[in-house]
């Protein structure tokens, strides 16, 4: 989903002065567990919506889990696809909170009812987060294509009341951006834990979309200008995260310093980050632990160092994102 994740972000693992070489394992893994969504978003950087070939089986998946635990890896994000459309989605969650491993879920909400909420309640998440386009129904559902404003934010307020800590996580666009204000001040009335933006990425179905879709350079102004002074006013009471640049700046920055994180796919395959399509190990053919190192070597490669230069010069490349290249 993760726009799920907006951007790759810098971990927050990450400590100044340490290497992504430095690490056994990872400190981060991004899942998105299966391709199957129930909604049609005109920015899905995954272009979600059927089931992807290949998707890892019941015991596969299970697999994994074991591998995330015995590499004692601290922290996992679900998505999708709509993860929670996955069969075996409670029991995965179930799995890594007995183990210990900190998880966030990334939905779209539309599965969430008093009772599933009390459920996730009892997990202990260490944050489900939803995403919510839009401030009213008319700009929400243009984004969200079968989507349903009023059960999305009722979801919110459900988990809210089970305890637990709600994000709401906003991808501007140009029939959307001026409404993030007010739906910042909605989050704060619905006892949200944290908001998070950041300007669109150019994938998927995004960059299909982008004519309709990118903001002006005056509207991301405004939109800054805006994020600046909720998160002023909201200080000590909501987090409000921005993050100011775009998804070239953060490839410029990957390429000095990889994060120690995987990007695993629903099929078992590994990425080296959302934006690029390289594929660097498969869940089928080689361990983790195995898969880690050969992370670590691929961003050295001079294939993926050309290319990503490559599309720091001409950003239309990041349609290229979802045309797996193996390593």
């Amino acid at each position: 989903m993760i726009e799920n994740e907006l951007r790759p972000k810098v971990n927050e693992f990450e400590i100044q002065g340490t290497n992504f070489s430095d690490y056994q394992s990872p400190l981060f893994i991004a899942w998105q567990l299966n391709s199957i969504c129930n909604l049609e978003c005109l920015h899905c950087c995954e272009e979600a919506g059927e089931i992807m070939p290949n998707e890892l089986n019941r015991e596969e998946v299970m697999d994994f889990c074991q591998q995330i635990v015995d590499l004692n890896i601290p922290y996992v994000a679900i998505s999708g696809g709509e993860p929670m459309m996955h069969p075996d989605f409670f029991k995965i969650c179930e799995f890594f909170r007995s183990n210990g491993i900190s998880l966030k879920v990334e939905t779209n909400g539309l599965f969430i009812n008093k009772e599933v909420a009390a459920r996730f309640g009892k997990l202990g998440f260490r944050s489900v987060q939803i995403s919510v386009d839009g401030a009213s129904q008319d700009t929400f559902e243009k984004m969200r294509i079968k989507g349903n404003f009023k059960k999305v934010i009722e979801a919110c307020k459900f988990l809210v009341e089970a305890g637990v800590n709600t994000e709401i996580v906003f991808v501007p666009t140009k029939f959307n951006i001026h409404e993030t204000g007010k739906l910042i001040d909605m989050s704060y009335d619905m006892g949200i834990y944290g908001f998070y933006t950041g300007k669109i990425m150019q994938i998927g179905r995004a960059g299909q979309n982008w004519d309709i879709l990118c903001p002006s350079a005056q509207e991301y102004e405004e939109f800054f200008k805006v994020l600046t002074e909720k998160e002023k006013q909201y200080a000590g009471k909501m987090k409000v995260y921005y993050y100011p640049y775009d998804v070239i700046e953060e490839l410029k920055y990957r390429l000095e310093k990889p994060s120690a994180s995987l990007l695993v796919i629903p099929n078992g395959k590994t990425k080296l980050i959302g934006p690029l399509p390289f594929v660097c190990g498969d869940l089928r053919k080689s361990k983790l632990s195995e898969i880690w190192n050969d992370y670590q070597k691929a961003w050295k490669k001079d294939e993926v160092i050309s290319f990503t230069k490559q599309v720091i010069e001409n950003p239309e490349l990041l349609k290229e994102a979802n045309k797996w290249r193996e390593l």
